[in-house]
C-alpha cells in the first residue's frame, strides 16, 4: 500500500516551534511523515509518496496537478513526534481541494492504487472523498468555494492524545474543541496568529 512520506510546506519551522514542536532548520516530523518547511509562500507545495513496490525509481509527477515525488516503499521504523507534552498518534489525514472530485479520485487512484473508500455529501454543494494509504486518508473535497483548474493540497488533520491538555496550553492558538464530524471524536484547529501558514486540526485519537 502506497505512504505518505513527506509534505513540503512554505515558510518556516519557528511558528511550528512555537506550538511546541521539536525541529531542526528545516523539517520536523508529524508522526511518521517528514514536514520540510521550504521558506517559500504560505501552503503546502507537494508531497512524496512511497508505492508498493521496492523496485520504483524516484519520479517526479504530478497528481492531477499536484507536485509529486514518487519513491520506491521501504521498510519503516515506527516514529515518534510530540506536540508540547502530547504525542501525534498520527498524521489522521491531508485534505486535497479540487474543482472536480471525480478526476482528482481517479488520478489518486491511478497513481498510488489507493481506491475511493466512501463519498460524503456534507451539504451546501461540498463533496468529500476518502482514499487509504498506508500512514494516512486523503480527503478529497469539492464544492462551490473552489473554483481551481488543478488540485490543490490545503490541510492537514493530526491526531494527538491529549487534545484538551494542548489546546489549554496553546490559549488564544488553538480553539476550544468541539464534537467533530467523526462521532465520538473531538476537533480543535490553529488559528492563524500562530502563523503556521497552512491549516492545521488536532484531532483526539480514533475510537478504538
Amino acid at each position: 500500500m502506497a505512504r505518505l512520506v513527506e509534505l513540503v510546506i512554505g515558510g518556516t519551522t519557528q511558528p511550528w516551534q512555537n506550538l511546541g514542536i521539536d525541529t531542526d532548520h528545516e523539517s520536523f516530523a508529524l508522526s511518521n511523515v517528514k514536514i520540510r518547511c521550504d521558506n517559500g509562500a504560505p501552503g503546502i507545495h507537494s508531497w512524496t509518496i512511497a508505492l508498493d513496490d521496492p523496485d520504483t525509481p524516484t519520479i517526479q509527477g504530478s497528481i492531477d496537478g499536484i507536485a509529486t515525488t514518487f519513491v520506491a516503499q521501504a521498510p519503516q521504523s515506527p516514529l515518534r513526534s510530540a506536540i508540547g507534552d502530547t504525542e501525534v498518534v498520527l498524521l489522521d489525514h491531508i485534505v486535497v481541494n479540487t474543482s472536480d472530485i471525480e478526476r482528482t479520485s481517479k488520478a489518486i487512484e491511478d497513481a498510488c492504487g489507493a481506491q475511493v473508500r466512501r463519498v460524503r455529501d456534507a451539504g451546501n454543494g461540498v463533496m468529500q472523498a476518502f482514499h487509504r494509504l498506508e500512514n494516512t486518508i486523503i480527503e478529497v473535497v469539492s464544492g462551490p468555494h473552489i473554483s481551481s483548474e488543478t488540485a490543490q493540497l490545503w490541510g492537514i488533520a493530526i491526531s494527538i492524545e491529549d487534545l484538551y491538555g494542548l489546546a489549554a496550553d496553546l490559549g488564544d492558538l488553538a480553539s476550544p474543541p468541539k464534537p467533530a464530524t467523526q462521532k465520538g471524536r473531538f476537533i480543535s484547529t490553529i488559528r492563524s496568529a500562530a502563523g503556521i501558514g497552512v491549516p492545521l486540526a488536532m484531532m483526539t485519537p480514533h475510537n478504538k
